[in-house]
């Protein structure tokens, strides 16, 4: 009966052989080899973020890379005195200037040797004239608070890990926000990204 059901001309079912288990089983152990691994919210939020870090330790380098690494979002997250600096003199610098002189009016001198001997670090000329443009009437120039900074760093570093495609409550849980406060920034995302598309060329066509 069974032969009577099975269709002419075709050929019975055949159980895989050890060898055919074998090559399947290397094609897979292969796909997993090559496989791109799940991006890490923890790897994207190392030490450095639990706090701006002591200048000269290693999570200091840590977010200086960091910064360097993503330097467009970074001088563009910075209050303005932050980003100058950082622009002239490199993000090491303007991290120190937070830890040294942060949320204080501090006076800008006029001559670069002076200015240099009062900030600790040397801005170039172009960075100085800037920054003596828009001080106060007294001369003055307000540093940012290291925590201000730090604020601005690590929302560069969330949206980073957000555009790395990092689970978000892992994100949440590595930098210490709120899935709440994670949606805003991918709704601030979503938003900067269709501003973007429709300045291209093809949008105004």
């Amino acid at each position: 009966m069974a032969q009577a059901v099975r269709r002419a001309g075709a050929a019975p079912a055949r159980r895989p052989g050890p060898l055919h288990v074998a090559a399947a089983g290397a094609f897979i152990a292969d796909m997993n080899l090559h496989a791109s691994p799940v991006p890490s919210a923890a790897a994207a939020a190392p030490p450095c973020f639990a706090g701006l870090p002591a200048p000269d330790s290693d999570d200091f380098e840590t977010l200086s890379a960091f910064c360097e690494a993503h330097r467009v979002d970074a001088l563009s997250a910075l209050p303005w005195v932050a980003a100058e600096v950082a622009q002239s003199c490199g993000f090491a610098a303007m991290l120190r200037l937070a830890h040294r002189h942060g949320g204080r009016r501090v006076y800008l001198p006029r001559g670069r040797t002076a200015c240099a001997a009062r900030l600790g670090l040397e801005l170039d000329a172009s960075a100085h004239r800037r920054l003596l443009d828009r001080a106060s009437a007294a001369g003055t120039i307000e540093v940012p608070s290291a925590w201000g900074v730090f604020v601005a760093l690590r929302r560069v570093a969330i949206r980073a890990a957000l555009r790395a495609g990092c689970d978000q409550r892992e994100i949440a849980h590595a930098f210490g926000v709120t899935e709440r406060h994670l949606r805003r920034e991918v709704d601030s995302l979503q938003v900067r990204a269709g501003d973007a598309a429709a300045r291209t060329p093809e949008s105004r066509q």
